[in-house]
């Protein structure tokens, strides 16, 4: 079984976003309800499952101190020929939100996989459960201006971007309403 089946065994049914399929090709809406957003992901691997991470509610066990009550909106894990992704996002309406508070949501996300992870090992007895796969963390503010054109890049042309593969150094996407994959890697 691989990571992607655990996960899809493992979570109720409703924090699941399900795939959707147009001209072949695998995409996703993410919609926030509470910040009244919502995203279109295109071009996802088939092996993909997409989780909304706001669903898991540590508010009844934890105080809060240090932001540990805080999630992400969404998690993407992706498994490629190539490479296995784990992807923390967090939207918003407006950029109201001080960066440090969306490091700590993002964090909060991380948190919730290493949860998963350690269930899928203890409970899946899938030693090398959620192992392999690269972080990224992104934040998309602005998402309700008018809609822009998303520029598509080939994987390996796109522009030089700084690593957001840690909640500190998270990368930010301003105003699109629909983004590709690679994007987001």
């Amino acid at each position: 079984m691989n990571d992607i089946t655990v996960l899809q065994e493992m979570l109720n049914a409703d924090p699941q976003v399900p795939l959707q399929q147009r001209s072949g090709k695998y995409f996703v809406t993410l919609t926030d309800k509470q910040a009244n957003t919502t995203v279109e992901i295109t071009d996802l691997p088939h092996d993909s499952i997409v989780i909304r991470a706001e669903a898991f509610e540590p508010s009844n066990v934890f105080k809060g101190l240090k932001g540990e009550r805080r999630r992400a909106d969404f998690v993407i894990v992706s498994n490629t020929e190539n490479e296995n992704w784990i992807i923390c996002i967090e939207t918003q309406a407006g950029t109201g939100k001080d960066p440090e508070h969306v490091e700590q949501q993002l964090r909060g996300a991380e948190c919730f996989i290493g949860y998963c992870k350690c269930i899928g090992k203890s409970f899946w007895q899938s030693e090398n459960f959620l192992d392999v796969y690269q972080y990224r963390f992104v934040s998309i503010v602005n998402i309700n201006i008018d809609k822009q054109t998303t520029r598509f890049y080939k994987p390996g042309s796109q522009p030089k971007k700084k690593l957001h593969d840690s909640p500190e150094n998270f990368q930010e996407i301003q105003g699109h309403q629909s983004l590709h994959f690679n994007q987001l890697t």
